[in-house]
């Protein structure tokens, strides 16, 4: 810890901010453990705290809970800043389904906070609900619950965030309609902290479903499970989710199958009794369907929503969601290739197509860089992986992984100009480049 930074964190930093020295352990970056751990108690003392580090050119990384640290690239940092005591709920309103809560609040406190009166917020993204906020909306990722619901950026009506020079900015507020013009709330939805800390979140509540139903569909492999999925895809029912599975763990500590159709079923008894009846048909006569209901189901989507922790890559794929088998069609072929590099002979791959969206996720156990692994292999398959989805007009984008990869490989890809956009509004919110240094425009 550099002498101007032990200074500051002794003269202006208030009492309880500062994470004792024995926990920053756990709060490592790519394996480095940062100078100190920040849990500001006010968007004031975050503003503090990123002028003093912008002058000095220290770099901060954006948090909640500390579950995303390795997300969205690499990032050298002497900063992490935790937004987990900004968790208070600000203003909620009932009767507008309308909310104002602290992005250090956990998706199950807030859950637990507006079902008293029988609504919730319906996102679910990767890590689960005991993930914060602030998190949600900085990476922009939602989960099976988009196929009905939309991602984190349909549900957020506006947000305060604090930029990398100090300044508190607030965009929107609590009304479903705002005043016309550019949408700068959007804007920093997805932006994994390269813009600023996002201090607090507004956005827009759904009425709680009565029933809560999951029909699994158990196939051989993901790909004799497609056309039933693209069929019910292109239904006209309402599915709450949809989702594609390889491998299906359908229940813990019970059976295993190769690969899994899910389907989640929320309203009222009338309305999921009526979805039910017309799932096997729509979805072309497949076979039998298990069925999970209330807590059951609601637990599977638990897991579902963690399945991906522990992975040493994960990347996330997007297209056109009419194809979809060509982006599964391109996971297993990289599966066979990746298998070919040094020291793959445990790897393990797992994959979760969100069939509605286009997206499909992979999550990767058992990667090595060792010997020819990075250069050799890795980057190479990864780039030639991305520019094949762009040629098709999709996407890939690497949401955490090895730091040496994804320096190679980049987070996001895109062209010149997308990249040269990037980097022009990282320059107009983080003038010294203090926040996610690396992340954003790699």
């Amino acid at each position: 810890m550099t002498a101007p930074l032990r200074s500051f964190l002794a003269e202006v930093v208030s009492a309880g901010t500062l994470l004792p020295e024995p926990e920053r352990a756990r709060w490592a970056v790519n394996g480095a453990i940062p100078s100190a751990v920040l849990m500001p108690s006010s968007e004031e003392e975050v503003g503090r705290i990123l002028a003093r580090a912008s002058q000095e050119g220290w770099g901060v990384l954006p948090a909640g809970f500390g579950r995303w640290l390795a997300g969205g690239g690499g990032a050298n940092v002497e900063l992490v800043i935790s937004t987990r005591r900004l968790r208070d709920v600000q203003e909620y309103e009932p009767a507008d389904l309308t909310f104002t809560a602290g992005a250090g609040i956990s998706l199950s406190s807030l859950a637990e906070a507006t079902g008293a009166n029988g609504q919730w917020l319906p996102l679910d993204p990767p890590g689960g609900e005991e993930g914060s906020l602030g998190a949600a909306v900085a990476t922009g990722m939602g989960g099976p619950l988009g196929q009905w619901y939309g991602p984190p950026r349909d549900h957020v009506l506006g947000l305060t965030m604090v930029s990398g020079d100090g300044e508190v900015l607030r965009w929107g507020g609590r009304v479903v309609k705002n005043v016309a013009g550019f949408d700068v709330t959007r804007l920093c939805i997805g932006s994994w902290g390269a813009l600023g800390v996002i201090t607090s979140v507004s956005g827009r509540l759904f009425p709680l479903p009565e029933v809560d139903v999951t029909l699994i569909l158990e196939g051989h492999q993901r790909f004799s499970l497609l056309p039933h999925a693209r069929a019910l895809a292109l239904s006209s029912l309402p599915l709450a989710a949809l989702e594609l599975l390889d491998p299906l763990d359908w229940k813990e500590g019970g059976s295993r199958s190769p690969a899994g159709l899910v389907v989640r079923l929320l309203g009222s008894r009338e309305e999921v009794e009526a979805m039910e009846t017309r799932v096997p048909r729509e979805a072309g006569d497949a076979g039998v369907f298990k069925r999970l209901e209330g807590e059951e189901s609601r637990a599977f989507h638990g897991r579902l929503g963690r399945w991906e922790e522990g992975a040493g890559l994960v990347l996330r794929m997007v297209a056109l969601p009419s194809l979809l088998g060509a982006v599964l069609r391109l996971v297993e072929d990289s599966q066979a290739q990746w298998k070919r590099f040094p020291a793959q002979e445990g790897l393990d791959v797992r994959v979760a197509a969100h069939v509605g969206a286009g997206v499909v996720r992979v999550a990767v156990w058992g990667i090595s860089l060792e010997g020819d692994g990075l250069r050799g292999g890795w980057v190479e398959a990864l780039s030639g992986l991305r520019e094949v989805l762009e040629g098709m007009g999709g996407s890939l984008v690497l949401s955490s992984g090895p730091a040496p990869l994804v320096r190679e490989v980049g987070t996001w890809g895109g062209r010149r100009v997308e990249k040269t956009l990037m980097q022009g509004l990282k320059r107009q919110f983080d003038p010294q480049g203090i926040l996610a240094p690396g992340r954003f425009a790699g």
